[in-house]
């Protein structure tokens, strides 16, 4: 499991890279963002007016007692307030709805990509961290639009607006109001660093955070049985330390912005009220002036303090991009090659070397064949490669020495779905998907009800499926409404549906018990005609009913034949059977 720290993305502050990355996931939306878009300025000049009319109310009416000319002024600014709120709503529903498409389509894109990506990518995933990357990853991103960019753009055009205006009525008095601005600059680019590493840090603590909360509750029984609850506890009181003191830097670090942005606003109020008080004193300058001044000054630094939580958006969200874009950025499974490879099954395994990591060889020059239509057991201890042969047949990894051949063709020159169509696979972990029994058994719908049916029936599913209530009989997540034997006896079915010619079970009787052990292989021979098949078993009774058996022992072929064969040669399949047959007789003594 990768570290949070490795979970962290490496990159350069929000730039056009990324903004140009990003940019296509708006371009389908642009009518309803140019209309966001376009409303700012409308907003912006809107928002002006207000001190403007309560300085000329100041100096035209209030001061020299013209009450009669507060009326229209006073209309006019109600007309001017309610105009800015109806463009404001618009603007912020534009924008929002757009925000809404583009998180839709970062999630429709993101989890096609997953579809997409090779099996020995999700070997190194934790499932907790993929899901922080399709959820929380993209709500901060869809934040980007619906409350970054465009509302950024809004303030600043309100920012150059004001700061023309106030130019424009008083210069010296503008200066003074101005002077905290370099200030505020340099403070933004102090906290820009940090708050950018704190942010990335945070994500990588709340998805190594969540991939541990999915790993303990997806193992609460492993977790319960081995009284685990309080090192589980201890390790996620850690884990979320970790997380809270990031959370912790980033509350300080963005209270230190906006608590700096508040300050320094106040102090421009100050040097006005100074400056501008004095000059009304002198009367060089008018009361209304220095009233419409105070709101400007507000105004001003009001957009700033936006700008400042949208800088703090902008860092989530860049930290969120580049994690998103790490997944996108990951090659897809090769899915080119061959759609047609004709013959009868066979299957060769020539020299195969294979390891998950450089220099740790699982499989060591490993050769043997899958005759046509005949049934081969692939015996061996634990971790001496047998379900990754399975894996190298299937085309989820690719042989680093040698080749696995289907009818004479390599297997890495076959088209990933006309391959896997080719090879049926049961699994020593039955895995069934939350839906109807139909569902699950046919994805594809390739099969009537009558013609499924018969399918169930002839691997000894039938009673699961009437106990569920036919093929509308709904299932849990995993299949957990089901005993692990019934699981696996509708996985068989499943594997079957599209009659493939080769058919691979990976210890698939290591979770039933003898009934449904029987059962499972009396439909299996049944169906077996004219299929190759390759047992993976761990009961050798079960191996003996093989046309061919094949021994590994550390990641080597040690001896192969037929069961006869081999208990004459008196190696290493001989000693194993000896061994089996005395638990068996033991067994029967323990239970008379």
């Amino acid at each position: 499991m990768k570290s949070s720290a490795s979970d962290e993305i490496r990159g350069r502050h929000f730039d056009g890279q990324i903004l140009k990355r990003f940019l296509p996931f708006i371009r389908p939306y642009r009518k309803l963002a140019l209309t966001g878009l376009g409303l700012l300025p409308f907003i912006s000049v809107v928002g002006v007016i207000p001190p403007l009319l309560i300085k000329t109310a100041i100096d035209t009416c209030i001061i020299p007692g013209n009450l009669a000319g507060l009326l229209p002024i006073a209309a006019i600014l109600l007309a001017v307030l309610c105009t800015e709120a109806v463009l404001t709503f618009g603007q912020a529903w534009c924008v929002q709805i757009v925000g809404q498409y583009i998180m839709a389509d970062l999630r429709r894109v993101g989890f096609a990509k997953l579809m997409r990506l090779p099996r020995s990518w999700y070997d190194w995933q934790p499932s907790g961290r993929i899901l922080t990357r399709l959820t929380s990853d993209i709500e901060h991103v869809g934040d980007l639009f619906g409350s970054g960019i465009v509302s950024a753009i809004g303030d600043i055009a309100t920012i150059v607006l004001i700061f023309v205006i106030m130019l424009s009525i008083n210069v010296p008095l503008s200066l003074v109001a101005f002077s905290v601005v370099p200030f505020m600059l340099l403070l933004i680019l102090l906290l820009r660093k940090p708050m950018r590493r704190v942010m990335r840090q945070l994500r990588a603590r709340q998805a190594s955070l969540n991939a541990f909360i999915s790993e303990r509750t997806s193992g609460i029984a492993e977790v319960q049985i081995f009284s685990q609850e309080q090192r589980s506890s201890i390790e996620f009181d850690k884990l979320q330390d970790e997380y809270r003191r990031s959370a912790l830097s980033w509350v300080s670090l963005e209270a230190v912005f906006y608590a700096s942005v508040h300050i320094f606003g106040s102090l421009a109020v100050a040097a006005i009220l100074w400056k501008g008080g004095g000059e009304v004193i002198q009367q060089s300058v008018t009361f209304g002036t220095l009233v419409a001044f105070i709101e400007y000054s507000r105004k001003f630094f009001m957009p700033l303090t936006d700008l400042a939580s949208k800088f703090s958006v902008l860092q989530t969200s860049n930290a969120s991009l580049e994690r998103i874009f790490d997944i996108l950025d990951q090659e897809d499974e090769p899915q080119e090659g061959r759609q047609e490879v004709p013959g009868n099954g066979g299957v060769e395994f020539d020299n195969v070397t294979f390891a998950y990591l450089p220099g740790e060889d699982i499989l060591k020059q490993v050769s043997f064949n899958l005759e046509p239509g005949k049934r081969t057991a692939l015996v061996g201890e634990t971790g001496s490669g047998k379900s990754t042969l399975t894996q190298l047949l299937l085309g989820f990894y690719p042989a680093d020495q040698g080749q696995v051949r289907i009818n004479g063709v390599d297997v890495t020159t076959i088209e990933k779905a006309a391959l896997r169509r080719m090879v049926g696979w049961v699994s020593q972990e039955p895995f069934l998907f939350s839906g109807s029994v139909r569902a699950n058994l046919d994805p594809h719908d390739t099969l009537n009800d009558a013609e499924l049916l018969h399918a169930i029936d002839a691997t000894g599913a039938k009673k699961v499926v009437e106990r569920l209530g036919g093929l509308e009989g709904r299932l849990v997540e995993h299949g957990k409404n089901l005993s692990s034997g019934e699981r696996q006896l509708l996985c068989l079915t499943r594997a079957q549906i599209l009659n493939p010619p080769i058919m691979v079970l990976d210890e698939a009787t290591s979770h039933l018990d003898g009934d449904s052990e029987e059962l499972i292989y009396a439909g299996m021979r049944t169906l077996a005609g004219g299929r190759t098949t390759l047992m993976i078993v761990h009961h050798l009774r079960l191996a003996a009913e093989a046309d061919h058996i094949v021994v590994l022992h550390h990641g080597r072929v040690c001896e192969q034949g037929s069961h006869q064969q081999l208990l004459a040669a008196d190696g290493r399949y001989a000693h194993l059977w000896s061994i089996q047959q005395l638990e068996a007789q033991s067994k029967r003594k323990g239970n008379p």
